[in-house]
């Protein structure tokens, strides 16, 4: 019947515009009136603009490998006769050759070296971190401006409502954000402590701290170790770390808008994401292991990478009149993850529970 009735419209039109035109010229009506009366109301244009205030949510910072703390010596092959550094102390081969596998040149710093257990023995460390202090820091807002397109490619097979039909179209966008992170937490970092002991062989050791020769003479001890390797606990971590970057997104997919009232429709969007990353990352590290001092490190690294992604959302659009509409909005932005390394230690930037909301004007010419 619809259709049967915008023929007999259309007929009508065909019969009657001919006929008011045929009348204007018998008395004399100018051309703008005639052609008034035959206009018929133009199509909207399927394109629409829109600029959003579009900023980042649900954004995650990983700040790893922290807490550098390295011994100036390196653990040596175990057995007798060699030299042995260590951060509290040394054992050297003296001018004997280490005549019966024993050395008078070697010294230590403190008396808790000194184990008076079965003949006695001193005990030689290694201590190094095993640079695993780690922070991380949940981004909150973080600013953001978008300009979108969307171009209407024609109705679906969908329930209307006051007369409109659902439509379906492509959706481009061009997003740009700055993420800014710092942090300055106080973190603890594991420590593996390696321990060299040596026989005294029933000889009570000089007070420390206590240093050896190696023409001697002096008081004898072992020259071939047993050693231990323990982990645990027991660096301290001060300091900074900043990440700095600049995100600019480009969106691109379909989009499927679904008439609610007369003024409001829904619109379900989704499709692939590439955006260019362009950040730096500092870091200042003070690291103290008790007995064994503290340490700096610092690092600084900038780098720009792409990272492809995919997106997902929901919008509101309310219509003002035929041209400006509102628009409010929700996307799950993913993509992949942003990583810089400088000496050591990484700053990751993580889009797994990326959201962005927007708000804005959507305009139709």
């Amino acid at each position: 019947m619809k259709v049967l009735s915008s023929l007999l419209t259309i007929g009508s039109l065909g019969v009657i515009a001919p006929a008011t035109f045929a009348a204007d010229l018998d008395t004399g009506t100018s051309d703008s009136k005639a052609a008034a009366a035959v206009t018929m109301p133009g199509q909207s244009s399927p394109w629409r603009f829109g600029a959003d205030y579009a900023p980042f949510l649900g954004l995650k910072t990983n700040f790893n490998g922290l807490g550098r703390f390295r011994s100036p010596f390196a653990p040596q092959p175990l057995g007798g006769g060699r030299n042995y550094d260590y951060d509290n102390g040394f054992v050297y081969v003296d001018s004997s050759g280490n005549l019966g596998g024993q050395t008078w040149n070697w010294g230590y710093a403190n008396n808790s070296q000194y184990n008076p257990a079965g003949t006695g023995s001193i005990n030689y460390t290694l201590t190094n971190s095993l640079a695993n202090g780690h922070a991380e820091e949940d981004g909150g807002g973080k600013a953001g401006f978008e300009l979108t397109g969307y171009r209407d490619m024609g109705p679906v097979n969908w329930a209307a409502v006051g007369g409109r039909q659902a439509t379906w179209g492509l959706r481009g966008g061009l997003q740009y954000a700055h993420v800014g992170v710092s942090n300055h937490d106080l973190l603890a970092s594991g420590i593996t402590t390696t321990t060299d002991s040596f026989d005294l062989g029933g000889t009570l050791p000089p007070g420390a701290p206590y240093t050896g020769s190696f023409g001697g003479p002096g008081p004898l001890l072992g020259d071939s170790p047993t050693r231990t390797v323990t982990t645990g606990p027991g660096a301290l971590i001060s300091g900074s770390r900043d990440m700095d970057t600049d995100l600019f997104i480009a969106n691109f997919g379909p989009y499927l808008e679904i008439p609610v009232t007369d003024h409001f429709d829904l619109m379900l969007e989704g499709g692939v994401s590439f955006a260019v990353a362009s950040g730096k990352y500092d870091f200042f590290s003070s690291t103290t292991i008790a007995g064994a001092g503290t340490q700096q490190s610092t690092g600084s690294a900038s780098d720009t990478k792409v990272l492809p992604g995919l997106y997902l959302g929901l919008s509101g659009v309310y219509k003002i009149n035929d041209q400006w509409s509102l628009q409010a909005s929700g996307r799950y932005q993913y993509m992949k993850q942003f990583d810089l390394g400088a000496n050591g230690s990484q700053a990751s930037l993580s889009f797994d529970s990326a959201f962005v909301v927007s708000v804005g004007v959507l305009y139709s010419f």
